[in-house]
């Protein structure tokens, strides 16, 4: 695996903004790049049965200013072009943008890679990715992101079970069961192909439901630990500025004015009364996780048996070119 982060493009635009005439002789000098990055990896193709796949993406977009950090459409909106030999495409097969998160690229490319999901991810499966592979294949990827989402909601929402997500995961599980005794009995029917995409409607149906609501759970801060910080830094402050003014005296010696017996006791008693409430209603409230990191996990299917190690749908291959807009 080779990662590669081109400065060029995101210095000028910081520098003269996204409409510099600058702009559009460093995108014709990254054609060139990735013109040379493709051609290479072509010529390597030969020398091994797994297609090769690039993937291009920008971290971020950029305002009218040149800046980004901000939630408006040209500053989280990017492009997102997987390519590869690997991808079935027909003549004349003309399929429009599709506007995806960027918290699933992260699946997407461990399921690809044969590589378990990191723990905290919220993303799901880019499914154009592997629609192009067999039915059994398909589900068995759903099934990795769907266990793999709905472990996550179980540590962090106490009460996973009323979820709509994890009640679609469940479904979603005992519908893959029936296919696969159904499978085993006759690989090749109208009914199990029926069945296949019934309950491959669910599992997207079931990721789509858990996705969002694990990424609501993310975007909700712990407001009571924030104004308990906010209330200690005030209380310092005030500490502070009181003592300016003996400390500047010219003789002066640096103490901090805790003499006023009232003063000091409304100090302490705020602290106690804060931690007591803290202790009480905190861990309850702050149940939260972290953003996706590189933190791998190994993910275990429930029901769905797993594939032999080595095996063609453990390799994952790259299957269909899905272009994108993370936000």
């Amino acid at each position: 695996m080779l990662i590669l982060h081109y400065l060029g493009l995101d210095h000028i635009g910081h520098i003269s903004g996204p409409n510099s005439p600058l702009i559009g002789h460093k995108l014709s000098e990254m054609d060139s790049v990735l013109m040379k990055i493709h051609t290479s990896l072509q010529s390597k193709e030969r020398e091994t049965p797994l297609p090769n796949l690039l993937v291009l993406c920008g971290d971020h977009g950029m305002s009218e200013t040149g800046s980004h950090g901000a939630s408006s459409m040209e500053e989280v909106n990017t492009p997102l072009i997987l390519i590869s030999s690997a991808f079935e495409r027909k003549p004349g097969d003309i399929r429009h943008p599709k506007h995806v998160q960027q918290t699933d690229v992260a699946a997407t490319l461990a399921i690809a890679l044969g590589l378990p999901i990191p723990k905290d991810s919220v993303g799901s499966l880019l499914f154009p990715v592997v629609e192009g592979r067999p039915m059994r294949e398909q589900l068995r990827f759903l099934h990795l992101n769907t266990v793999q989402l709905s472990k996550l909601l179980q540590e962090n929402v106490p009460s996973y079970e009323k979820d709509p997500g994890f009640e679609q995961f469940k479904m979603s599980e005992r519908l893959h069961g029936n296919w696969i005794r159904l499978y085993l009995e006759e690989k090749h029917s109208e009914v199990l192909f029926n069945l296949g995409s019934k309950v491959l409607r669910q599992y997207l149906a079931a990721l789509k439901t858990l996705s969002l609501s694990l990424s609501t759970q993310v975007a909700q801060y712990d407001m009571y630990s924030m104004m308990v910080g906010t209330v200690v830094v005030l209380e310092v402050l005030t500490l502070l500025l009181l003592s300016v003014p003996q400390a500047l005296h010219r003789k002066a010696e640096l103490e901090v004015p805790l003499s006023s017996p009232g003063f000091s006791l409304l100090f302490y008693l705020v602290i106690l009364v804060l931690s007591a409430v803290h202790g009480l209603t905190g861990p309850q409230q702050r149940g939260r996780m972290g953003l996706p990191v590189m933190c791998w996990s190994e993910t275990k299917a429930t029901e769905a048996p797993l594939p032999p190690k080595g095996s063609e749908a453990t390799r994952s291959g790259w299957y269909r070119c899905a272009v994108g807009s993370p936000a």
